[in-house]
C-alpha cells in the first residue's frame, strides 16, 4: 500500500497545527508526477496487450509457448522494473531535501506502519525501505515490489500462465496505486502554494 494517504494526513495536520517550518517530505516534482503517469499507460498497455493472449481459464498444463507464459514476459518484466527504478532514482535524488525533523518523523511513522502492514518486498527492495525514511521514496520502492510480486506470481501461477482475469485485477491494483501516488505528488503541489 502506497504511503501517499499517509503522507496527505501529516502534511494536513501540520499546516492545521501552524508549526513553525520544516521539511517534513520532499518537495513536489513534475517530473514524479509525470513520470508515474508514462509508467501507467506503458503498463497499462502491456497488461492489456498480454490479457488478450491470455486464457479465460487456466491451461491444465505447461506450454512455453503459449504467449502468455513466463519466459515470453519475462522481457515485459524487466522493462517494467527498469520503469520502476527510473522513478525510484528519481526520488532518491530529492530524498535528502527533508530536514532531521522530518527524517526522525518519517522514520517513527515507518516503523508504525511497518508492524501494521508488513511489505512484501523483496530483500533487495527492503534494504532500501530501511535506509531511507522518506515517504514519496517508499512509493516508488513499493511500486518496485508490486511489479517483483507479479512476476513472481506468474512464475508459481500453475502452467505458468495467468488468465484474463487476473490481468484485470492487476490492472485495478496498478490504478489504484499510481492514483495514489499521485494524489501524494498534488498534495506537495497544494501545500506549496502553487
Amino acid at each position: 500500500m502506497p504511503w501517499c494517504r499517509l503522507f496527505i494526513y501529516v502534511v494536513s495536520l501540520f499546516s492545521l497545527l501552524g508549526c513553525a517550518p520544516a521539511v517534513l517530505v520532499q518537495p513536489y516534482d513534475e517530473r514524479l508526477l509525470t513520470g508515474s503517469e508514462q509508467f501507467y499507460r506503458k503498463t497499462a498497455t502491456i497488461i492489456e496487450h498480454t490479457k488478450m493472449q491470455s486464457p479465460a481459464e487456466r491451461p491444465t498444463t505447461e506450454d512455453i509457448r503459449h504467449p502468455g507464459h513466463i519466459t515470453n514476459m519475462e522481457n515485459l518484466y524487466a522493462e517494467m522494473l527498469i520503469d520502476t527504478n527510473i522513478l525510484l532514482l528519481r526520488a532518491l535524488a530529492n530524498s535528502e531535501q527533508v530536514d532531521a525533523s522530518g527524517q526522525r518523523l518519517q522514520s517513527r511513522i515507518t516503523r508504525y506502519i511497518d508492524n501494521a502492514l508488513p511489505s512484501n518486498c523483496d530483500s533487495s527492495a527492503e534494504d532500501i525501505r530501511a535506509e531511507f525514511s522518506s515517504l514519496t521514496v517508499k512509493n516508488y520502492v513499493d511500486l518496485k515490489c508490486l511489479i517483483v510480486t507479479w512476476q513472481a506470481q506468474h512464475e508459481a501461477a500453475p502452467g505458468k500462465v495467468l488468465t484474463q482475469a487476473e490481468w484485470s485485477r492487476r490492472h485495478l491494483s496498478l490504478i489504484r496505486f499510481i492514483v495514489a501516488v499521485q494524489q501524494a505528488e498534488v498534495a506537495k503541489l497544494r501545500e506549496a502554494g502553487h
